[in-house]
């Protein structure tokens, strides 16, 4: 069995859901609360490609057969169980990652149809409600490695017997999976749902890499340049003041909690301390991270929104708010000076970015007005400069690879969210609209408190 190089994709094509759509991670236990990264260590994929193709295969004009491999199993209704199953359970990201081992076999024709799916990976996204399946395809002399097969809804996942369980998730093909299929079927071809199996140690959280495992040195010389640590500040940000005052009023009637170290600011606005990050002075690049969070829940928690892992990162142009991955709002920045290791921003305005529509549940129009910004960081070694912002430390760009994030919103709310999301009270959502307050994202903590 070949090894490839994997190559995850960024974003994962949206698809088209209905409200009975479930977000998933609904069944990790309430210890999953923490957010961190989870190691997956048992579990199954079981999915049967595409039964019509296999009774072509088998029938009277391929005359052929079908072989399970690499401890692949076929199942009494002819479909495959792939295992054991490896992966990661990513909480902040609020993605599953699996990688299934075996493999099946298809030939026919006298060796004219010869066709081998294997190595099968998926990944799925229980914020945009999408997953993709990806596999190592033979077709004949031709190999496809680590192709990005097939697209999948992301539905109800269920808790059982230590498992939790995506279950017939409807299945369509790409066109890169229509390609390595050769040529058999089109992209957006139904092929058979897919059932994902996976028992999460929820003990054993991944360490992250810290700042002192990654550089031994306050300054390193990257493609961009000198590229310095940021060891200290803090930043002041509301969201938007319409917004807390919703959330904490009659008709949401519910809460907000702030996560240590942040605090809340006398004017209702939330303090971020113990900046960190990095500054490069050549491509006036800042990615500076603060500390603690806040969450917005009301509705009896039909709202349920985390603010966490807060950044202020460079973008094309000026700065912009990423909340975890998601870049949730723009701001206002055309110049930043670093005088004496320190760069300040005070009150700048911003506005929810095409990214924050999804973050804000769809609520806010991109454009929209949120609380000005306002940081200060301490950038140790920096030299006096004035610069315009543009890309990501050490190369510049948009935000770089994990920052990218696409309409499908991946990387929203950084609580586990789990249920079905619901349509709140229509006259009550057109009231809270017209007010410009109606921002929430629609949860459920059933499972958790389950």
């Amino acid at each position: 069995m070949r090894a490839p190089t994997r190559k995850r994709i960024a974003v994962l094509s949206a698809l088209a859901l209905g409200a009975g759509a479930v977000v998933g991670l609904a069944a990790l236990p309430a210890q999953a609360q923490e957010l961190a990264k989870y190691p997956i260590v048992d579990g199954s994929i079981t999915w049967g490609v595409k039964e019509t193709f296999r009774n072509y295969v088998t029938g009277p004009i391929a005359g052929g057969a079908i072989e399970a491999v690499d401890g692949a199993s076929v199942n009494d209704d002819g479909t495959f169980t792939f295992e054991p199953v490896t992966g990661v359970s990513d909480l902040p990201n609020q993605t599953t990652e699996t990688t299934a081992g075996g493999g099946v076999h298809f030939t026919g024709h006298h060796g004219e149809l010869d066709l081998l799916i294997e190595n099968i990976e998926t990944v799925s996204d229980t914020v945009s409600y999408t997953g993709a399946i990806y596999a190592d395809v033979t077709s004949g002399e031709e190999v496809f490695e680590d192709v990005h097969f097939a697209d999948f809804e992301v539905g109800s996942w269920t808790w059982v017997d230590g498992f939790t369980t995506l279950t017939d998730a409807p299945v369509t093909l790409t066109a890169d999976g229509a390609e390595a299929f050769a040529g058999f079927y089109k992209a957006g071809d139904a092929l058979d749902p897919i059932t994902i199996a996976v028992k999460t140690d929820m003990t054993d959280p991944i360490e992250e890499p810290t700042d002192e495992e990654t550089t031994s040195e306050e300054e390193t010389e990257e493609p961009g340049g000198t590229v310095y640590d940021v060891t200290g500040g803090d930043a002041d940000w509301g969201v938007k003041q319409s917004f807390r005052e919703y959330v904490v009023g009659p008709i949401a009637n519910g809460e907000i909690t702030v996560a240590e170290p942040a605090t809340e600011n006398e004017d209702g606005t939330y303090h971020f301390p113990d900046a960190s990050g990095t500054f490069a002075a050549e491509t006036c690049s800042l990615d500076a991270a603060f500390a603690g969070g806040v969450n917005f829940y009301g509705h009896d928690g039909e709202l349920d929104l985390d603010l966490a892992d807060v950044s202020v990162k460079s973008v094309e142009g000026g700065l912009a708010v990423f909340s975890g991955g998601t870049r949730i709002a723009d701001v206002a920045v055309e110049e930043l000076a670093i005088a004496d290791g320190v760069v300040a921003v005070d009150g700048a305005a911003a506005v929810v970015a095409a990214d924050g529509v999804d973050f804000f549940g769809g609520f806010y129009t991109a454009g929209t007005e949120v609380d000005a910004v306002s940081f200060s960081v301490e950038i140790d070694g920096a030299p006096d400069t004035t610069c315009e912002p543009t890309g990501n430390p050490g190369g510049g760009g948009d935000g770089g690879e994990e920052t990218t994030t696409s309409a499908s919103g991946a990387g929203s709310p950084k609580l586990p969210v789990t249920g079905s999301p619901l349509v709140i009270v229509l006259a009550a959502a057109g009231a809270l609209l017209a007010g410009g307050v109606a921002v929430m994202v629609l949860a459920r903590r059933r499972a958790l408190q389950a």
